[in-house]
């Protein structure tokens, strides 16, 4: 039995070893891919010599890879094969043993220690051969990883901006799940480089990129588009929202001082913005947006456009001024407000932790609450008022969580604080508490003073909920909630 064990196991481990080198073998396809393939269309030559070298010695990273795990098969297979001559030459032993007269119990012994000998050693030698198979793996793996980094602004390259966007879009047939993309230019950029030099550019499209990042949600993924174009792909994201982080991103970067050489230096951006309908496909959702984009630089540039499917419509209302006017844009930027989760993503944060508390046994409570006369405020007052004054809140509310809390958004001047470990008891002391301090603030609005007045309800998750039960239930005791006043819990 030992030695139908120690036989049968040979070709598992040159399985492996096939899979491996095929492993390695799609993982070196793709660096002569990145390295064969033609230039980004960038502006600056120092870039591209740079870009082309990195490629070379990545390629070179995987040829020796590939040598290695070579000679690595090579290496074991030969021990393999002395294994198996070993283990032929001692059942011979065995053989003549047995059809011998008077067999000795010694020799078969002896056959038996050398048998067990052998496996031991290569055991031995599988064992190691598994541990340089692993690290080749993890080689691979960062080549992988690498090949879809942008080298300058180490966001997403074009590869991985092409992947995105196509799984998004199978997503999107098959369980109608939305999503946008935001592509935005460097307003005049070879005009910067041509004034300030490719390596000012460089550092202007570094701190560009690394903007987008910080705007970017955790589930949106940013990308160099190419040369001195970004991208953002946004994962169930409509329109308003979308437009609430396109206009982020551009209020960001039009407020950047980049310090380089002794120089303080400013650039503004176009941004064009499409979500995906129903007679898209993914050319034509890249088309809109480009269409968005350049609509936007038509309109004097340092502003972004939404493709409604069948024209472009300005992200935010803004006046008429002079091209010369330095003015700030007309909606202000809501920092806290607006990289709140909007209900579908708080949605899929709350599957996760209704999910947790259920199989724990640990409590889990939200509050939801709601600005008291939002609708009549910004009738009155208008939008940028409206959202300064849920901004305030939002502030508020996020100062007032612990490590473990999340605050997100539900519809117009409506937030949710997901409480987690906490009973229903325990988050209304959390609301009252909060229902008391904002009860105290007030918005100057002119002449007049506006206090803060928000109804509040606690809900607590039972063991019957789904996360979308649970928020509900929130919801439906939210609009029975009074101004200022305390609730009871359910």
């Amino acid at each position: 039995m030992e030695l139908l064990l120690a036989t049968t196991g040979t070709p598992l481990l040159l399985v492996n070893l096939v899979f491996a080198v095929i492993a390695l073998a799609v993982g070196f396809a793709a660096g002569a891919w990145v390295c064969g393939g033609k230039s980004s269309n960038d502006s600056s030559r120092e870039e591209e010599a740079a870009s082309a070298a990195e490629r070379l010695i990545e390629l070179e990273r995987a040829m020796m890879a590939s040598d290695r795990l070579r000679d690595l098969a090579a290496s074991v297979a030969s021990d393999v094969g002395t294994h198996n001559a070993s283990i032929g030459a001692i059942e011979q032993q065995l053989a003549q043993a047995k059809a011998s007269d008077s067999p000795n119990e010694e020799a078969v012994t002896e056959a038996m220690v050398q048998i067990e000998g052998a496996n031991a050693a290569l055991q031995a030698k599988l064992a190691k051969a598994e541990q340089q198979i692993q690290a080749q793996a993890e080689q691979i793996k960062t080549h992988e990883s690498e090949a879809r980094t942008d080298s300058l602004t180490k966001l997403s390259n074009r590869r991985a901006f092409d992947d995105e966007l196509a799984r998004r879009f199978s997503e999107w047939e098959r369980k109608n799940t939305p999503f946008s993309l935001l592509i935005l230019d460097v307003d005049h950029f070879k005009k910067f480089n041509d004034t300030h030099g490719h390596q000012a550019g460089d550092e202007v499209l570094r701190k560009v990129g690394a903007a987008i990042a910080k705007c970017a949600r955790d589930m949106d993924l940013p990308c160099r588009y190419g040369g001195e174009e970004f991208a953002i792909v946004m994962p169930a994201t409509k329109d308003a929202d979308g437009n609430a982080l396109a206009e982020r991103v551009r209020t960001t970067i039009e407020g950047m001082r980049i310090q380089f050489e002794g120089k303080t230096l400013s650039v503004t951006t176009s941004l064009g913005l499409a979500t995906v309908e129903r007679d898209d496909d993914v050319t034509r959702l890249i088309k809109r947006a480009d269409e968005a984009l350049y609509v936007a630089k038509d309109a004097g540039r340092n502003n972004g456009q939404r493709h409604t499917g069948s024209g472009c419509v300005p992200i935010t209302a803004r006046k008429a001024k002079p091209k010369q006017a330095a003015a700030p844009a007309e909606m202000p930027a809501t920092a806290v407000l607006d990289r709140l989760p909007n209900r579908t993503r708080f949605l899929e944060i709350l599957r996760n932790e209704v999910r947790s508390s259920q199989d724990s046994g640990n409590p889990l409570s939200v509050i939801t609450a709601e600005l008291d006369g939002y609708k009549k405020l910004e009738d009155e007052f208008g939008e940028a008022v409206a959202k300064l004054t849920l901004d305030s809140i939002a502030q508020f509310l996020d100062s007032s969580l612990q490590a473990s809390d999340q605050l997100g958004r539900l519809n117009d001047g409506q937030f949710i604080l997901l409480l987690p470990s906490q009973r229903a008891e325990e988050a209304q002391q959390v609301r009252d508490r909060v229902t008391s301090a904002l009860s105290n603030c007030t918005i100057p609005l002119g002449d007049n003073q506006m206090r803060l007045t928000t109804a509040m309800s606690v809900t607590q998750l039972t063991q019957e909920d789904s996360a979308v039960s649970f928020m509900q239930r929130a919801e439906r005791l939210l609009k029975t909630a009074v101004p200022s006043s305390p609730m009871s819990a359910v």
